[in-house]
């Protein structure tokens, strides 16, 4: 482990665990060194078993401001809403792709 940049990230405390093992000339064994053996460190960082809950999204109904009786601002937020959703699937799509 570095002492002067302590790990908090589960991947990288994988990481960092099976990297002393490596320079302590061990063999690597562990559900973590199978994922890195056949995924390398991607397969480390994108890991199924995540420590963080999925997000649940969930929509609740607000009623329209009175101060807006033509403009909904609910609107605006849900079209920012779409648009970070979208913008997320995107970057993980593109995380997938294999690059040339």
């Amino acid at each position: 482990m570095m002492r002067f940049w302590p790990a908090t990230d589960r991947a990288q405390l994988d990481y960092e665990r099976l990297r002393e093992m490596a320079l302590a000339g061990t063999h690597l064994i562990g559900p973590e060194a199978t994922r890195f053996h056949h995924g390398g460190l991607r397969a480390l960082i994108r890991r199924s078993s995540s420590a963080s809950p999925p997000l649940i999204p969930t929509l609740v109904e607000v009623p329209r401001p009175r101060w807006s009786p033509y403009l909904d601002p609910r609107l605006d937020a849900l079209a920012d809403a779409y648009a970070l959703l979208d913008a997320a699937a995107r970057d993980a799509y593109q995380s997938l792709e294999v690059a040339p």
